[in-house]
């Protein structure tokens, strides 16, 4: 049965450690970096179209340039590679804020591989996906994987640990000036004394497949030192966010978003009423397991 359209979901994720370990030849950096996806999603929409055709909408949409996006690329090269036309439209519900930390565009490059294997009835094995994922950008692998994952090389050696249980947190997204070539410039900021070597992340994904929360002591993130050095605007805005009921910050991906665990007997919605008045956007997400993070539905069903 052909399917006419079909909807699938990105999620966020976070990284629970990120440490950098090295240099490669090819001039990326060697990250051994354990990340969990998380309840806040951008919602993807595929169709037939008779050319590809990109569409953003939702709150986050805005200044995405949809012919330099991964979601396109991800379309493009998985056509390519089976021989045929990327003829759809794909529209993107962003939720996920870009430029965050939170993996908004990688995980919506993945969830497109996913969408079109199943929209194109390919059967391509998750191994042939991971090709062109590790293609596209470092962090596309794990999203075609979702739940918790130790990753390594570039990003996209990917190792599945057990699901966390649904730990609770918030998301803060400072209303700061953005970074411009984020990723590039802070990376660019790494130096050799700034190399680890993986025993934090290492300590986290045995701690995760023991079934036991990640130890905080070990909840590492090498741009921390990098913002630290060299964004005061945003260290300023962390003591704000501190000082309103945040007192341990972990910081996702490079940035600016950062995110706090949240107790059972927590006051939150306190809590978001305060960081809000701070100027932070706020989302209280959940750790989503492997099945949460990859669902998709076709026409033939209720969307999410």
């Amino acid at each position: 049965m052909s399917i006419n359209e079909i909807h699938v979901r990105a999620p966020a994720k976070i990284n629970l450690a990120l440490e950098v370990t090295g240099r490669r030849r090819d001039g990326f950096h060697e990250i051994d970096t354990v990340m969990t996806t998380v309840s806040l999603f951008d919602y993807i929409s595929i169709e037939s179209s008779e050319k590809l055709s990109i569409n953003f909408i939702g709150p986050y949409s805005q200044g995405i340039d949809p012919s330099n996006d991964l979601a396109g690329r991800a379309a493009i090269e998985l056509a390519k590679t089976i021989g045929r036309e990327p003829n759809v439209t794909i529209t993107i519900e962003k939720q996920i804020p870009s430029s965050a930390g939170l993996g908004g565009g990688s995980s919506d490059a993945a969830a497109v591989l996913r969408g079109l294997n199943e929209f194109w009835n390919l059967n391509q094995e998750l191994k042939d996906l991971e090709k062109i994922a590790s293609k596209i950008g470092s962090d596309v692998s794990f999203f075609l994987y979702g739940g918790t994952a130790r990753c390594t090389g570039r990003g996209e050696i990917i190792h599945p640990l057990k699901d966390l249980s649904k730990l609770r947190a918030l998301i803060l997204l400072p209303e700061v000036s953005k970074i411009q070539n984020k990723t590039a410039t802070l990376y660019s900021q790494i130096h050799s004394n700034n190399f680890s070597d993986g025993n934090h992340s290492k300590r986290i994904a045995h701690r995760i497949d023991r079934k036991l929360p990640p130890p905080t002591a070990d909840m590492v993130n090498v741009f921390e030192t990098v913002i630290k050095n060299h964004y005061s605007e945003l260290i300023e805005y962390y003591a704000l966010l501190r000082s309103k009921g945040a007192p341990v910050l972990h910081l996702c991906g490079s940035g600016p978003a950062v995110y706090l665990w949240i107790h059972q007997n927590a006051k939150v919605e306190e809590l978001m009423f305060d960081f809000k008045q701070a100027g932070a956007s706020v989302f209280e997400v959940f750790t989503t397991n492997r099945q949460d993070a990859v669902a998709m539905k076709t026409c033939n069903n209720d969307v999410f």
